[in-house]
């Protein structure tokens, strides 16, 4: 979609068009778990490679607990 030529690089922003995975990591809908998947990012400027899929929170549970604080 376009390029941001920096300093010693150059930045690609893309679309996603498709994505396969193997059926071993959907879930009973289809979808893609991440929990089982777990995909891996790489991190600039760092170059180094990170593992996703752990479950921190549900989303929204800080809100729902700051709610609860107030009563």
């Amino acid at each position: 979609m376009d390029v941001y030529n920096t300093p010693n690089f150059e930045s690609f922003i893309c679309t996603i068009d498709n994505t396969y995975v193997e059926e071993v990591y959907l879930n009973e809908d289809g979808k893609i778990n991440y929990r089982t998947l777990k995909p891996g990012l790489f991190e600039f400027p760092t170059y180094e490679y990170l593992k996703t899929g752990e479950v921190i929170a549900p989303c929204l549970s800080y809100a729902k607990e700051r709610k609860e604080g107030e009563k």
